[in-house]
This record gives structure tokens, C-alpha cells and sequence, in this order.
């Protein structure tokens, strides 16, 4: 993976430029672009950067938002999405480092590899200290980044898990002898992915990945999961969104003991 800080990107914004980032990132074009309009997932996968956000509009066009950062500070930031040039700006409205631009192109070097350019603009910056301030924007995205393909790839491997599995594979399946199985307990059953725990005495089934964008759910202790990738948070037991989301979780395999075994179909 390449990563790397460059200078001097040619780009259309009248304010000063303080640096470049390139990367090139194991994702494909369309899992950027559907991260970049991804709002709501900041405070919960970047919580070391945001502590909260706050929707005002958003749609194909981009979004705009009040963010409270890890820190403290309030902003408002607006991304505009041009998928024409490919390419993204994102713009702080108000707050700490108002008037800032930070300008994303992203060019597809393979159907699953990407090649992003970020240039950051920064107002009043006196030329002796670009420099400095580049190199924090710098290292602020390399971290965001960081944390953001983790959550692209593992997204991509469950869109191709599902696309791949076999229908004609068993619908049920043995996990073993009570007795000797340890709780939590995460296992496969025709390309998905459940957890076995015990609920008030009782074996249960619940999924293990997000009805909403197939993020990783853990396992539940106490009949609620919460989504670390956008905070969606779940009754096991009813399926419902306790978040108030629009979506649920899917029914899970039943449970039964056949002499002494955990049998799930």
C-alpha cells in the first residue's frame, strides 16, 4: 500500500496550500464514494476524532453537518461529492479552522485498489508554518484513513460472501456437545455469520453482522448489540432498532438439544 506525503498538487482553490497526501487504498471507487456520503459513521469509527454529529441536509450531492470534535470543538462542515471529477471537497463553515478546503481526488487503479490525492487549503496560514500545519493535516487523515479501510474491506468481503454462497448448502448443522461448548459462541450457517449465547438460562441465535451496512456485531451479554460502525443498537430477542433506525435484525436460526448436542438450523 502506498502512503505518502507530497507538495505543490495543482488545484482549482485560491487558498493556501499546505500540503498533500496520496494513498493508494485496497478498496474499490464505489466503496469510497459510498464511505465519503457516510456521514453518521464518523463519531463511532473515528471516536478519536468526533465525538458527535448532527445531520442538517444530505444526499447524492454530498452533506452538511455540526460536528463536535473528540476535543471539544464545534463545526460545521459541508462535503460536496462530484462524481464527474471524481473528486470530493470538504469545507469548514464555522469553527476552528474556518474557510479551510480540504480537496479529495480519487482515481480507480484496479477494480479493487484506489489512488486518492487530498490537497488541504488553510486560510491565514503564514508561509513559515505551512509546513507544520500540513504535516498535522497529514497525519490527521492517515489515521482517518486508517481507520476507515478496515471498515471498507470488511464491507466489500461481506458483499462478495453473500453474492458467492450456495444456496444448496445445509440448512442446519451440529456446533457440538453442550457440555463442552464455551459461550460466545460465533459460527457459520449458509454463508452467514451468528452468535450463540445464553440469555437468561436460555440458547439463543443472533446475527453477527448489521442488518444496516453488514458492520461486525458482537456478541450479545445482556439480549443488546450496538453496530461500532454507525451505533445501530439492536433487541436481540424482538429484532428491533432500539435506536430508532429504520431496520431490524433478520430472524436468526432456532436452537435445539438432540442427545446432549447444540443443534441450530
Amino acid at each position: 500500500m502506498r502512503d505518502e506525503q507530497v507538495d505543490g498538487a495543482a488545484t482549482e482553490s485560491m487558498l493556501p496550500h499546505v500540503a498533500t497526501y496520496r494513498r493508494v487504498l485496497p478498496v474499490s471507487l464505489e466503496r469510497m464514494y459510498e464511505n465519503t456520503l457516510d456521514w453518521a459513521h464518523l463519531p463511532h469509527v473515528h471516536a478519536a476524532s468526533f465525538a458527535s454529529i448532527e445531520c442538517i441536509d444530505a444526499g447524492p450531492w454530498g452533506w452538511r453537518a455540526r460536528v463536535t470534535t473528540a476535543g471539544g470543538a464545534a463545526l460545521l462542515l459541508e462535503l460536496r461529492l462530484d462524481r464527474d471529477c471524481r473528486r470530493w471537497i470538504t469545507r469548514t463553515l464555522q469553527g476552528t479552522n474556518a474557510g479551510s478546503e480540504i480537496w479529495t481526488h480519487a482515481f480507480a487503479v484496479t477494480p479493487t485498489r484506489t489512488d486518492v490525492v487530498i490537497d488541504f487549503f488553510v486560510p491565514g496560514v503564514a508561509p513559515a508554518r505551512r509546513d507544520k500545519v500540513g504535516r498535522a493535516y497529514a497525519a490527521t487523515y492517515r489515521q482517518l484513513y486508517d481507520e476507515d479501510v478496515a471498515m471498507m474491506v470488511e464491507r466489500q468481503r461481506q458483499l462478495d460472501q453473500r453474492i458467492e454462497t450456495h444456496r444448496r448448502e445445509p440448512t442446519s448443522r451440529c456446533l457440538g456437545a453442550r457440555d463442552a461448548l464455551h459461550l460466545p459462541l460465533q459460527f457459520e450457517l449458509r454463508g452467514r455469520d451468528y452468535h450463540l449465547i445464553e440469555l437468561n438460562g436460555k440458547l439463543r441465535t443472533h446475527v453477527a453482522r448489521c442488518p444496516h451496512a453488514l458492520g461486525p456485531l458482537p456478541a450479545s451479554v445482556d439480549g443488546v448489540v450496538s453496530c461500532p460502525w454507525h451505533g445501530y443498537r439492536f433487541d436481540i430477542v424482538t429484532g428491533t432498532c432500539l435506536s430508532s433506525q429504520p431496520c431490524r435484525l433478520p430472524p436468526a436460526p432456532s436452537v435445539s438439544l438432540r442427545d446432549g448436542e447444540v443443534w441450530v438450523a
